[in-house]
């Protein structure tokens, strides 16, 4: 058990924020620690006809199951083609995807599985991970 990411289902996401993002940046491992903040993976519905309002009931059943002293950073485990499928028309890049409501913490974005790979889209629908400095900032503002 990792003790910076809480694993709300996903199982697989988890070691992919570990290993690709909070082993990177150890000054974002070190920040969380220091805020009481964990990243917190969820994973939707499988196949939910609507990927995006299971998204938004996923990441509120998530929220809810947080500990009120642990400000969470949710990320969604899904799957690409479910994505890309829910997020027509998209552009290069960038999805078209709704904000979803987060009424504490913040939502990062998406974590996208596919054919033996894996991409990250922000949560505006831009291909990447989240810069370091923009969840640190979210540390300081994010409501909880």
């Amino acid at each position: 058990m990792d003790p910076l990411i809480l694993d709300m289902g996903s199982h697989v996401a988890p070691s992919v924020v570990r290993r690709y993002y909070l082993d990177v940046h150890p000054r974002l491992a070190e920040a969380l620690a220091q805020a009481d903040a964990r990243i917190v993976t969820f994973r939707p519905e499988f196949g939910a006809e609507d990927l995006l309002a299971a998204t938004q009931d996923a990441l509120h059943a998530a929220i809810e199951a947080v500990p009120r002293d642990i400000l969470p950073l949710l990320v969604a485990d899904v799957g690409l083609p479910d994505l890309l499928a829910a997020c027509r028309p998209f552009t290069g890049m960038r999805l078209t995807v709704p904000a979803l409501a987060c009424p504490r913490g913040a939502f990062l974005g998406y974590l996208a599985f596919g054919e033996g790979s894996v991409s990250f889209f922000r949560a505006d629908g831009e291909r990447g991970a989240p810069v370091p400095e923009a969840i640190l900032a979210l540390l300081e503002t994010a409501p909880r």
